[in-house]
């Protein structure tokens, strides 16, 4: 009796777990022309101003990855998955490589690590046979919205600096 209970058991378990996995193998893969060949085009996030493009000028870092990202404004799922994980090496450098002393700081690192994640989610999401090509849309969303979320830093850590110059001139004057 005790042995039809536990093989009952095993057989339900058994069946219960080849069910899960036959589920997860149907997601509909990249694979169809329409969504992997069609364009994805993004608003362009904040841009640096002139006086954060100039303070940025020599970090070689920031400079390849808005090269990079640039691209990512109008992509296909398809590109946007082969270019990932150069972006993704180019998103580590970049937060490995705080160049000015200024935006050496935890609330830009946070925002170069939310960025930095992002990139790698969509590197990881080439190795996924049952990625959809909505799912790589989002992640490009994201990827541009964090690198916004770092330029409108680096534009408000600018303008703090120059408002508070003119501070101190105007008390001196």
């Amino acid at each position: 009796m005790l042995n039809n209970i536990i093989t009952l058991i095993i057989v339900l378990l058994l069946i219960s777990c080849n069910d899960s996995a036959t589920n997860e193998t149907n997601k509909q893969p990249i694979k169809g022309i329409d969504s992997a060949k069609e364009k994805t085009i993004s608003n362009i996030g904040e841009t640096l101003t002139p006086e954060a493009s100039t303070l940025v000028k020599d970090w070689k870092e920031y400079e390849i990855v808005d090269e990079n990202i640039i691209e990512f404004y109008s992509i296909t799922t398809d590109e946007a998955l082969s270019k990932a994980k150069s972006l993704s090496i180019a998103a580590q450098q970049l937060k490995d490589s705080i160049r000015i002393p200024q935006f050496d700081r935890l609330d830009i690192k946070i925002r170069l690590n939310v960025f930095y994640n992002n990139t790698l989610r969509l590197a990881d999401m080439q190795n996924i046979t049952s990625i959809e090509s909505e799912e790589v849309k989002i992640e490009i969303s994201n990827i541009l919205n964090a690198f916004s979320a770092i330029n409108s830093k680096i534009n408000n850590l600018t303008n703090q600096q120059q408002l508070e110059k003119q501070l101190i001139d105007f008390q001196n004057n």
